[in-house]
């Protein structure tokens, strides 16, 4: 069985433990603790915070600022280890999907 994850959700996130209420909840940008409006939210997709005994969802929000400054990072943290990048992003599942994720937030 092949999990699609959608390009948004390889992003990674500050730890829960260090996020506010806000932003656990969606109504602060996880980066950036900024106000999101109802118009400026990107869902950033599930997250699964693992405890002792548990699982938990949660679904992180961010600006588009903030998820395009990321998305760019994580492209080129990604592309500096994998050979396959080098050669062709669109050859490697993961580099493909994080310039999706940028692409995703310049929307």
């Amino acid at each position: 069985m092949t999990t699609t994850l959608h390009p948004l959700a390889l992003l990674p996130v500050p730890p829960y433990n260090t996020l506010t209420e806000h932003q656990v909840r969606g109504l602060d940008c996880v980066w950036e603790s900024e106000y999101l409006t109802t118009t400026t939210p990107i869902d950033l997709g599930e997250r699964t915070i693992r405890r002792i005994d548990t699982r938990t969802s949660w679904y992180p929000r961010a600006c588009r600022r903030c998820v395009e400054r990321e998305a760019l990072k994580a492209v080129v943290e990604h592309g500096e280890t994998c050979e396959q990048c080098v050669d062709d992003h669109a050859q490697c599942p993961t580099g493909l999907n994080l310039v999706r994720a940028v692409r995703a937030a310049r929307r």
